[in-house]
Parts: structure tokens; sequence; C-alpha cells
């Protein structure tokens, strides 16, 4: 058979098996057998199960956009133009019907032929997210708010763990030659970071993310060493105890924004090291001290939203992971880190109209503290560089935050965390980059894990 053929058959399998899903929970849900939400999971479960035909029956990813294409249009008119009751009914606005289409056809191009890759992926979203809505629906009793009107359950983020766990574990087993303690440790770290980015993914943005992120996860960790995967979940539940406990005494961040700082904090520890963890840590504490008496941040802010601070940081780390290039980017990070600490509690008493201006030593304490302390708990690791940098990245984080405060104009009613702090601590951080290509700055040179593990 040729291979046009197979792909226009192979096509037209994978077509006709995604219609009679629909069409099968449609028909059950018009004669009242199953209940809207049910209606809606069987088919989310059949269609996924289904999807795990897509590296045996066609082998283009031109096929893939085009079945891509194709459910999408039919999900979204069928959801959003009320044609299909079985996914129209529920009263909740969610755009997962039309993002799962667009994780797949992700997932093919980047898994590359490499089925384990695929399947495990497509598994944690299609079994774990399941599992973690009825158990949540079934057995949740301890609930958390994620935005007004929409809330998950410890019960629902656990069970998300566990099945997602086994769904990446077995399917490496199975499907790849990779160590089994490898296997079982990689499976580990992956479910506590993925139970977290479920937890804080809202309006069926799961579909892309949760998928995606385990793919990302399972491009890297399974070829690090097995010491420094353990130590990395050990790390990832020693920093969530710790951030939950230093946020309890002010409740300065809500359940979701404390996640996602959790997520962003690992980040910086697992993708740099500890030297790349201090400037976040000084950050949080120091913004926690300070705003203690600002009213909590509204729970209805997007992850979108609440990133926007931790662009800068976060980009300078891939970057660095990226290239290599530890030492060029690791002072960089420091200064936007520390600047974007700054430019927060700035934006907070912009916004709280209860309070007194941001001036004095409370001022001084939010400009130079962040900055100062994470480049004097950089000493015993960094040594006598460190000094070098105080001239420079110190008055940058400084003047970069007066300029903020000074020319930022922004309604004290709405959120400030606008794009603003993302365009001022990047040119902060890029200013000192600037510095030290030509010279004029000292750059510093963190410890990596690979030194440490190797």
């Amino acid at each position: 058979m040729s291979l046009p053929l197979r792909e226009i058959l192979g096509a037209t399998t994978l077509l006709m098996l995604f219609l009679a899903v629909i069409g099968f929970g449609e028909s059950l849900m018009r004669k009242d057998r199953l209940a809207a939400e049910t209606a809606r999971k069987s088919i989310h479960v059949a269609g996924g199960l289904g999807c795990l035909l897509f590296p045996f029956l066609v082998s283009s990813w031109i096929t893939v956009l085009g079945l891509a294409l194709v459910f999408s249009a039919i999900l979204y008119f069928g959801e959003n133009r009320k044609a299909l009751k079985s996914l129209s009914s529920v009263e909740r606005r969610s755009c997962g019907s039309l993002l799962f289409p667009i994780a797949i056809f992700v997932l093919f191009i980047v898994s590359e032929g490499r089925l384990w890759l695929y399947v495990s992926s497509l598994l944690v979203l299609v079994l774990a997210d399941t599992a973690a809505a009825m158990a949540g629906t079934r057995f949740g009793h301890i609930f958390y708010e994620t935005v007004p009107g929409e809330r998950k359950s410890l019960e629902g983020t656990l069970m998300f763990g566990v099945v997602g766990f086994f769904s990446v574990y077995l399917s490496m087993l199975a499907l790849s030659d990779i160590p089994h303690l490898t296997c079982i440790l990689t499976a580990l770290l992956m479910a506590f970071l993925l139970s977290g980015l479920e937890a804080v993914s809202i309006g069926g943005t799961d579909n892309l993310f949760v998928p995606l992120g385990t793919c990302y996860l399972l491009l890297k960790l399974p070829t690090k060493p097995q010491a420094e995967i353990l130590f990395q979940c050990l790390s990832f539940v020693g920093i969530s105890i710790g951030i939950f406990i230093a946020n309890k005494r002010h409740a300065t961040l809500r359940t979701r924004p404390l996640i996602i700082f959790i997520l962003a904090s690992f980040a910086a520890w697992a993708l740099g090291s500890a030297d790349w963890m201090i400037p976040v840590i000084v950050g949080f504490i120091v913004y926690n001290q300070t705003c203690s008496s600002c009213d909590r941040l509204p729970s209805d802010l997007t992850a979108r939203v609440l990133l926007r601070p931790m662009y800068p940081p976060l980009f300078i780390l891939f970057a660095a992971n990226a290239t290599l290039e530890f030492g060029f980017w690791f002072a960089p990070f420091v200064v936007a880190t520390a600047t974007t600490t700054s430019l927060c509690v700035a934006s907070r008493y912009r916004r709280e109209l209860h309070l007194q201006r941001l001036n004095g030593a409370r001022l001084m304490a939010a400009i130079i503290l962040p900055i100062t302390l994470s480049l004097l708990l950089c000493l015993p690791i960094q040594g006598k560089a460190v000094w070098a940098t105080f001239p420079i990245a110190i008055p940058l984080c400084a003047a970069t935050t007066l300029v903020y405060i000074r020319y930022k104009k922004s309604s004290t009613v709405g959120f400030p965390w606008s794009y603003a702090i993302t365009f001022y601590s990047s040119a902060a951080a890029l200013i000192y980059a600037g510095l030290q290509r030509i010279g004029f700055a000292q750059p510093l040179e963190p410890s990596t894990w690979m030194e440490v593990f190797r």
C-alpha cells in the first residue's frame, strides 16, 4: 500500500472514530442517560485514548495538522454555537475542547517517533485529569478557589498526582529502554510538578499546559543522574513546605499565586542551582514583609497576569540553560529578580488607597534590600567577585525602581502588575548584561547541578 493511501485511510479512520465518540456521547446525553459533566468527560476520555492511535495510523505532521483543525472546528461550533448538547450543557466556560487538538498536534511533532514520550504525555492528560475531576466531585472535602466561581479540591489534586505517576512510569517502563529506577524517580518528580501545574490551570488550559509540560520534562529529566532526580524530588517537597510556612504568617499570596510562585521557585532551583534560588527567596521575604499590611491579591487573576513579574527572571533562566552560559546570565538574573521585587512592592502600595505612600525607610527597604541581600548572600559561594558588582547593580536597581515610581501611570483600582514591570526589570537586566559584554560590569560564576552530580 502506498504511503499517500495509508495516510488517507489512517486519517479517515481517526476522523470516523472521533465522530463516533461524539455521536455516541451526544445520543446518550439527549436521551438523558448521561449527565452533562459525565458526557463531557466520557468524550474527553474516549477521544483522548483514541488519539493514542495517531502514531500507528498516520506519519505526516500535515495529516495531523489537518485532523487537528477539523477536530477544533467541530468542537468549537459544537460547544460555542450550542450545536452539541454534550459539550455545551456545562455551565462553566472552558476552552479545553479547543486546546486539546492543538496539544495533540504539538505532541506528535515534538515526540518525533518516540512512542513512550507521546503516550506518557497523552495519558497524563486523559487519565490523570479525568481521575482528578471524578475524585474531586465524589470525595472532595478540602476545596480551594482558583478564580471566582471555579474551585478545585485537594483530593482531586492528589488523585491527579497518583494517576499521573503511573501514567508516566508505566509508559516509560514499557515503551523505552530507560533504567527502571530512573523511570520511578522521573515519574515521581513529574507527579509533583504536574499536580501543581494542573492545580493552577483554569478554563480548560490544562488541556494544553499539562501535556506540553509533561513532554518538556520528559525530554530533560531521564537524561540526569538518578541521584540528582531523587535530590530534586526531595527539594521540591522542601521548597513547597518552606514557602507555604513563610507565606502563612502574612498570607499575602492566595492559594493559586502561591502555587505559581512555588513552581517558579523550583524552576530557579532545578534549572539553575542553589545560587539561583537566593534572589528568589530574598525577594519573597522582602515582598512578604513589606506588603504585610496590603490587601490580599484578587482571586480572579490568570496565571498569565500572575507570571508577568516573573517573565524576565524566567526568560533569563531558560536562556542560561539553552546557551549553557550560566556565568554570563547569573548576574543579570539577580538584577532582574531584585528589580522585579522592588517594582512589585511599589505596585502594591500604589494600589492600596488606605496605606501610607511608599516613602522613607519603607521606600529604601523596597529599593535597596532585594539587591543588597541577594548579593551579600552570594558572597560565600561567589567570593570576592561579588564586591565588584555592588557599584553597578545597586544603583541600577534603585534607579529603575525610582523611574518606575516617578513615571508609571496606572489606576489604583485595577490590578497593578501590568507589563510595565516586565519592561522595567527586563531593561535593568539587559543593561547589566550589556555592561558585562563590554567588560564594564563583573560577571558571576554560579555553581550548577551538573558540577555537583557529575
